[in-house]
């Protein structure tokens, strides 16, 4: 994987068309919706059967539920970014 580089070159259109494409193959997949339904529902289980005195852990959980989160709308803004770029081909 690379890593967005500060004053990397911006994406041309086609470029975000061909990203959004795959970001919407991407988040339509059973596969990967299955995945993503599986861990949210992992870490809600496990932050409610946590004991009294496990806030750690409820933090950790919390904390992966969030980024769970955060993955899938940064997969849903490249999709929108697409169909923006898409609009003025």
């Amino acid at each position: 994987m690379s890593r967005k580089r500060k004053g990397a070159t911006p994406k041309t259109i086609e470029e975000r068309v061909a990203q959004a494409n795959e970001a919407e193959t991407l988040l339509q997949s059973p596969v990967f919706v299955e995945a993503c339904e599986l861990l949210e529902d992992k870490y809600i289980n496990q932050w409610i059967s946590s004991g009294a005195g496990d806030e750690q852990k409820r933090e950790q959980y919390y904390i992966s539920l969030k980024v769970l989160s955060e993955v899938k709308l940064e997969i849903e803004s490249m999709i929108n970014s697409g169909k923006i770029a898409k609009q003025l081909t």
